[in-house]
Parts: structure tokens; sequence; C-alpha cells
């Protein structure tokens, strides 16, 4: 527990206010030895072929001997590998890929609990819009401009928090701690607001805030967790990022209904706060560069001796602010706009995002509408969703271990995990279907229900499909591929529920006031199953003509 804590971005405040006279790492303990060299990477860099430790032995020197005549050849490394701090041995306990298989799945709940904390905002209240319509005498659009916002900026965010994260200096949990630090305290004046338009305001703010789990939550997971396992991470940490859009309407209906629409917010900051107060000194810095660079400074102050620094504090101080400006600014959209592969990929994701988010205005249509719920019952018919979610989950990771990754591992092309895409691509537009078609009075809630139960189970295969399969293209450039991929699917996300309402109205009936917008969005769901077979047959051809992919 003591290295957690130590670790943590809590612990890291009271070390260096205490001149590390408290919660002492074992380089600063009585007797320590600083090591003649470094140079050893993280364990699951080095791939023994066999069970005999003589052979990983060997395999460990040869990788240093390449590692430290490619270090001294290097415009990045002027210093002697004496003074480049790496790994002590291939065991390091400070070396996140060595810490226990606990540890891990703390850091990985950790990240979920966040994600879900600062994501249930979204939408959470969305079922107190008619008060608000009410209170602040405006339209149903301008009502809900302050979700559009949020989604937005929590798009743009990523842009941001990204290279910051990735930064030796700064790491991830100086995003992380105080940007959800700031997410608490802006719910006071969300709760407390005079105005649409300061609600307006407060919600772009907290919504951009609220984006770096979005923007570095896989890459803390990345981090942590090895390569062979990282899609099994990434998977269960998608489920609550979709739970947080889930459990925001019915918190949010609960609340609203009960309290009002001021309390939703009020309820947000609670459990942001608790995620606040149990992050603070329960989740480890995870970012290797930024652990070697305490390491690093430690060792300056210890011996006195300023040479001491690490590869990426020297690859950084290389860095000039317009390559920053480039990597950060201007190669997400380059990549996504050049790229025919990852330009469809992510319109395909764009769209699942901006269905669900429509649903915000459909939902009340059917079972307010139709079916005569009350607020609170609407946020319980969001729980298909979160079904269709964990079933999904599990499907996607049983395909993974026993279909995929098998075929991977004896060099089958990154575009065989597009076979698992024909199976939920179909379910898309079958899913709009059933659910636009059975929101009628004649047809049982339940079917709607199951109907949107069904769609995040293609869509979350979809989703688990592009960003593994955009792992593996671009490899080089993942930073820059997710950023981009964030800010598509986000602004669409933003966009949707503004005229949704006013097109499931205009096109829908009285008897079925969904339907026609829900055929609407499954014809144009069934023209995206194309995207996956054509980059089934044709995603080698365009990789291979490509200057940023594998």
């Amino acid at each position: 527990m003591l290295d957690i804590v130590r670790a943590s971005f809590g612990g890291e405040i009271i070390h260096l206010l205490s001149g590390g006279r408290l919660l002492k790492y074992p380089d600063q303990q009585p007797g320590f030895i600083v090591p003649s060299t470094f140079g050893v990477r993280a364990a699951d860099d080095v791939v023994p072929l066999s069970n005999d430790p003589e052979a990983a032995l060997k395999l460990a020197d040869e990788k240093l001997d390449f590692e430290s005549e490619y270090s001294s050849s290097s415009a990045a490394s002027t210093l002697a590998p004496s003074y480049v701090v790496d790994w002590y041995d291939l065991d390091d306990p400070e070396n996140p890929r060595n810490w226990s298989d606990t540890k891990k799945l703390l850091v990985l709940a950790e990240i979920c609990f966040l994600t879900f904390s600062v994501y249930i905002g979204s939408a959470m209240y969305t079922p107190g819009i008619e008060q608000i319509m009410e209170e602040f005498h405006v339209g149903s659009v301008v009502a809900l401009l302050p979700v559009a916002v949020y989604v937005a900026a929590y798009g743009i965010g990523p842009m941001i928090f990204a290279p910051l994260s990735e930064a030796p200096f700064i790491g991830r949990n100086w995003v992380y701690i105080p940007s959800l630090l700031l997410f608490v305290v802006l719910q006071i004046p969300t709760a407390l607001v005079k105005n649409i338009g300061g609600l307006i305001a407060v919600r772009a703010i907290t919504g951009f805030v609220s984006s770096p789990p979005l923007a570095n939550g896989g890459a803390s997971i990345g981090d942590v967790v090895s390569m062979s396992n990282l899609s099994y991470g990434l998977a269960l940490w998608s489920v609550s990022a979709v739970l947080g859009p889930v459990m925001g309407p019915f918190l949010g209906s609960i609340f609203a209904q009960i309290k009002g629409w001021r309390w939703t917010f009020w309820s947000l900051s609670w459990i942001s706060g608790l995620a606040f107060m149990v992050l603070l000194f329960l989740l480890p810095e995870t970012s290797e560069a930024t652990i070697l660079q305490r390491r690093a400074r430690r060792l300056r102050i210890l011996t006195g001796d300023n040479r001491y620094t690490t590869k990426a504090e020297q690859e950084y101080a290389n860095f000039t602010l317009r390559e920053v400006a480039y990597e950060s600014f201007v190669r997400p959209f380059v990549i996504t706009f050049t790229e025919p592969g990852v330009f469809f990929l992510n319109s395909y994701t764009a769209l699942i995002y901006a269905v669900m988010y429509s649903w915000f205005e459909a939902f009340p249509l059917v079972f307010v509408g139709i079916h005569h719920f009350n607020l609170i019952q609407t946020g319980l018919s969001y729980f298909g969703i979160m079904v269709g979610a964990t079933v999904a989950a599990i499907a996607f990771c049983s395909a993974m271990y026993f279909y995929l990754a098998p075929r991977l591992q004896r060099g089958a092309p990154p575009e065989t995990i597009f076979r698992i895409a024909l199976f939920g691509a179909p379910i898309l537009p079958i899913s709009l279907l059933l659910f636009g078609w059975s929101s009628t009075a004649s047809v049982h809630w339940i079917v709607p229900i199951i109907a949107s139960g069904l769609f995040l189970l293609g869509g979350y295969t979809i989703f688990q499909v592009v960003f593994n399969y955009l792992g593996m293209s671009y490899p080089r450039f993942l930073a820059s591929v997710f950023a981009g991929n964030d800010l598509f699917r986000s602004c669409f996300a933003a966009a949707f529920p503004l005229f949704a309402k006013a097109m499931f109205v205009n096109l829908g009936g009285e008897r079925f006031p969904v339907a026609w917008g829900s055929t609407l969005l499954a014809a144009i769901s069934l023209l995206m199953v194309l995207i996956p077979v054509v980059l089934l047959i044709m995603g080698h051809r365009l990789r291979s003509g490509s200057k940023y992919a594998n």
C-alpha cells in the first residue's frame, strides 16, 4: 500500500513539500548505491524464446548492447549511458509492467471509475430539460445546448491533454487530478446558475475539464497491461465509458422528479468528489517517462550531479514549439482527412455515438409520450443499453481470445479483425428498425428497450474493432489518430441532439412517432456496413500506400 500512496498525486505532493523526508523511495534510503550504468528496458520488451533462464539473460544482454549502441548514436542522447536513468533491473518494482496483478486491477478499476464519474455528467440533466425550459423560458433546442457544448468540449480536450500527459515532467496524474478537482468545483456554479447563458458557458468549461479520461484513460491502461492483454483492458474501460451516459439519465431522472433539475448537478458533485478522494491517494502514476524522470530528479539531489537525465527528458528538450503544435493540433486532422481508412472508420464511430445521444430525445417521445412513463421509469429504460454493452464486452473478449489473437500471432494482417465487425455491423440497422417500428402503443415497451440493447451490442463491437485496428495499423501516431477520432465523433454527438427531436417528430406520425426517423438512421448505418467489408478486402493495400500506417 505504501508504494501506491507514494506514487499517487497526493503522495507526490507530500513527498515534495517535505523535501523528500516523507514517503521515501528505496533510492533515498541510507546505504543506497547509485548504479554504475542503466539501460534495462521494460520486462515486456525482453521475450524469452524458452523457459531457460540463461536464454532469457542472453536475450536481455543482447538487447542492452543494442540499446547502448543506439543510444550513443542518437541525436537525442548526448550523455554516457551511466547518466541516462532507466530501470535498475528487469524486475524493477517501479516499472508498471512489473506490478502485481492486484495493483494492475486496482489501476484499471480506478480509471474506469474516473471515466464513469465524469461522463455520467454528459446527459445527467436531460430528464430535467422540461423544467429548465419552463424556468428559463427557452425552447427545447436552446435547453439542449448545455449537452451539446459539453460533448463538443470533451472532444476538444484530448487535443490538449493527451500531449500534456506524455510530457515526462507532467505525466498522467498531474492531468487527471487537478482537472477532476476543477470538475467537482464547477458543479457548484452549475447548480446555482441563474440563466441559460451561464449554464451553457459553465457546461462548456466542465466538458473540457472532463476530457482527460477520454484522452488518456486508454494510455494509462496501456502503461500497466501487456500488449497481449491490452484489448481486454480497453474493452472493460469502454464499458465504463458507455455506462456514464446511460446511468446519467437514470440518476438525473430520480433527482429531477424528487428535488428538481439543479439537484442533478449536486449529485454529480458527490459522485465525482468521491472519485477525487479515492484517486488522490490511491491512483499511482503509470507513465514510464514520468516515473523515470522523478527517479532522475532524486538521483540528481542524492549525488549533486545534474547530468542524470532520461531519454524522454532529452527528447522533449529538443522539441520546438512548432513541432509540439503540429503533433497536437495539425497531425490529427492530416491523418483523419488524408487516410481513407481512418476517415471512414471515424465516420462510422461518429454515427454510432450520434445515434446514442439522439436517443436522449427519442426515448421521452416513446416511453413518456406513448407508454406514459414517469421520469424515473424513463431513466430505467436506458438500462437496455447497459445490458447490451455488457453482453457485447463479453462476446468481443471471447472472439478476441478464441478467434482473433491466435490468427494475429500466426502473422495475420490487422484487417482480420474486420471479420468480427461483419457480425456486429448488420445488427445496427436491424436494431434501429426494430426500435422505430416497435415504438407504438400496441407493442409492449420491452421491445424498444431490447432494440436499444441490440444497438449497443453491434455498436460496441464496431467501436472495439475500430480502436484495435487503428492501434495495430498506426502505432507510431496513435495519439494523433485517437485524438482525431475523439474530436470527430464528439462533434457529431454534440450536433445530433439539437435536431433529433425535430427529425423524429417531422418524419413520424401519431401512431409511429420515431419510426421514419429511425428508418433514416438505419439506412445510413446499412451503407456503413460497406466500410468493414471494403477494408477487409482492400485495407492492406491502403496501408501499404500510407506514410503513417505500418
